[in-house]
Parts: structure tokens; C-alpha cells; sequence
């Protein structure tokens, strides 16, 4: 409980909270000291009465999403929340069905590249938004996750996209690039990161963050800050994957002093620059009349399943996967092997040629 007291210069001091954490705030006249000894006093569900959910959204994008290796995607979806009616709302007026019509709402939108928003862009912005309110929870300004038990979409179907050798020289020459000399633009350097990919399996932070200092010999040191795991792995090279990591320090400009390889390029750039080519290569998602994919378009991610793909096929020379699961494991950086399974996309139809 706050208590007021009268100062020998004439001021009032209010101090508030535990014995042994007291605080205290000194105010000139006993009106002010009331006044704020009142909102001390509030508890925080009160409090919590007179946020509204966009400002909520606001605090915890530039404050906690900040903290994550994802912040940027998280930011962006989080803006995009914070558009919504529902944003519009005190916190503590917030309830299931709000959240269950903004679900139903948001799987009808139409979505920027043509047909409807899909389940999986409804998944991962309804997740966000349960993060932020489980944060609620957890600081004190609501009883309870208003957005538990609110039926989702079903979740995509995985993706079965790998990048063919024909998809690969599409995009080089989409880009204008024979693969073999020196890049001499971004656009270029970008698909030699594709194809970087392709043969390493890394993700394209990870690949955007290397350092010549992380090399040593065919392997790649990655420290956990460069791992979406935070969890330190070492990266086989093979013979080509040197040689476009080479090629990509003879692009790097003179005067540019950054300790990155691909100091060029960001995740922002990369990814617009990614896009604009695999559509001029015609390599992205075809949609029917009613905007339904009938054909996935090539992704940047797709390379990682491109190389698990790869190396746990038969080798022609050996007849056996060029890595055993747990090889391509910590190649890859997977600690749960379900979701490697998910990496690894052979077609039926060359599943069927190995069985004769």
C-alpha cells in the first residue's frame, strides 16, 4: 500500500512496495501525491484495462521481438497486427471469438502474389499473436491466453519442392550468369548463395553471416550466434561449394572493410532479389483460376532440401547414401530427425527406378 508523507521543505513524498524494496517519488503538492499513490495502487489487471492490444503489439515488437533471431519476420507480421480491428481493443476486452473471427476473416484475404492468404500465413501470424498474449499472462496483466482453444486452418501439406539441375540453370540464366566466372552484380551473387545452398544445406543467414575467419580447410565453423538453434555446428564443404565460396570473395569490393564474405548482400535484399529472378526463370507458383497452387514455386529454402535430398540419395558409384542420417543431421543442424524427414523430397518416380 502507498503511504503520503510531508517533507520538512514542504513537499510530499509517496513511497510505495515491499519493506524491504520500498520506492519513493517526491511530488510538490499533496493533490499530485494522491493522485499518483492511486496509480501505484492499481493492480495490473487494472492497468491493463486501459491498454489497448495495438499498443501491446507495439511494446513487445520493439522491446522483446528485437531480442529474437527472427525479429525481422516477426516485426513485419506484428505491424501487420497492428492494422487489424482487433488491435483497435483494450487488452482485457479481447476474447476467443474475436480471435476465432479474425482467423476466418484473414484466410479469405487475398494475398499479395495472387489467390488467398494460405493456412500456413495464418498459422504463423495467429502463433505470433499467442506468443505476445502468453506474454501478457506472464507479466501480469491478464488472467488468462484469450486466444486459447481458437480452431485453426489445417496446417500445408510439406512442401516436395527441390531445386533440379534444370531449375538451377534456369535461374542462371534468368540472371545472366554462366556460373563459372566472377559475379558482377548482386542479383548474380545472389544465386551463387542459392546454389552455395544447394550444396551445403545452410540457411541463408547463416550463409549472408559467413566470415573467412570461420574457415578452416573443407569445413565451415559456425558459431551459435550465426545458427537459428544457438547451437555451434561445423559444415562440410565439398569441391564446388569451396569453389563458389571463392568466387564470392573475389566479388566482395576492395574497399569494403566488413568481415563478411557476402557482405553485399542482407536478408532484405537477398530475399527481393531471389524472388525477381526465380519469376523471370519461371520457376514460381502457378496458380489455377480460383488461386489454388497446383504447382509450388521455388523457394530460397528449397536448397536446404535440395542438398538433404542429395546427399541421402544412393551415390552411382557406391550405391549406398552419400551421408547416413545422422551425418546429414549435423550437416544440417537438425537435433530432431522428424523434421529432417521433412528435408528430404525424392520423387516417387526415382524411388521407383531404384526398386527394379
Amino acid at each position: 500500500m502507498a503511504s503520503i508523507f510531508k517533507k520538512v521543505s514542504g513537499s510530499y513524498e509517496v513511497q510505495w512496495g515491499p519493506r524491504n524494496k520500498r520506492r519513493s517519488k517526491s511530488f510538490k503538492t499533496k493533490k499530485e501525491a494522491r493522485e499518483f499513490a492511486l496509480a501505484v495502487e492499481k493492480t495490473t489487471e487494472e492497468k491493463a484495462a486501459s491498454i489497448t492490444f495495438y499498443s501491446w503489439l507495439e511494446n513487445y515488437r520493439d522491446t522483446e521481438s528485437i531480442k529474437k533471431r527472427g525479429a525481422r519476420e516477426e516485426r513485419i507480421r506484428i505491424s501487420r497486427l497492428m492494422r487489424s480491428p482487433l488491435a483497435e481493443k483494450n487488452l482485457t476486452d479481447l476474447r476467443q471469438e474475436d480471435f476465432q473471427a479474425w482467423v476466418e476473416n484473414r484466410q479469405n484475404e487475398p494475398s499479395p502474389t495472387g489467390g488467398k492468404i494460405t493456412p500456413a500465413t495464418v498459422i504463423r501470424e495467429f502463433t505470433t499473436m499467442l506468443t505476445i498474449l502468453n506474454f501478457a499472462v506472464k507479466k501480469g496483466f491478464l488472467k488468462k491466453n484469450p486466444a486459447q482453444g481458437v480452431e485453426l486452418p489445417e496446417p500445408p501439406p510439406h512442401r516436395e519442392r527441390v531445386a533440379s539441375e534444370r531449375d538451377q540453370e534456369a535461374l542462371l540464366l534468368a540472371c545472366g550468369w554462366d556460373g563459372e566466372s566472377v559475379p558482377k552484380n548482386n542479383t548474380q551473387l545472389t544465386i551463387l548463395t542459392f546454389l552455395f545452398s544447394c550444396r551445403t544445406g545452410m540457411r541463408a543467414s547463416e550463409i549472408l553471416a559467413i566470415e573467412d575467419a570461420w574457415i578452416e580447410g573443407p569445413v565451415i565453423h559456425l558459431p551459435k550466434e550465426a545458427t537459428k538453434t544457438a547451437t555451434r555446428r561445423d559444415v562440410a564443404l565439398n569441391s564446388e561449394a569451396i569453389r563458389l565460396l571463392n568466387l564470392a570473395r573475389q566479388c566482395k569490393p576492395r574497399n569494403d572493410n566488413s568481415a563478411r564474405i557476402f557482405s553485399t548482400l542482407s536478408n532484405g535484399n537477398r530475399d527481393t532479389l531471389f524472388r525477381k529472378v526465380r519469376d523471370r526463370a519461371g520457376l514460381g507458383p502457378v496458380c489455377d483460376s480460383r488461386g489454388n497452387v497446383i504447382k509450388e514455386g521455388l523457394n530460397f529454402h528449397d536448397g536446404r532440401a535440395t542438398f538433404a535430398t542429395w546427399a541421402a540419395s544412393p551415390d552411382p558409384k557406391t550405391g549406398a547414401p552419400r551421408l547416413d542420417v545422422l551425418a546429414l543431421a549435423r550437416q544440417t543442424g537438425h537435433k530432431n530427425l522428424k523434421m529432417l524427414q521433412r528435408y528430404y523430397r525424392e520423387s516417387a518416380e526415382n524411388i521407383a527406378k531404384r526398386l527394379d
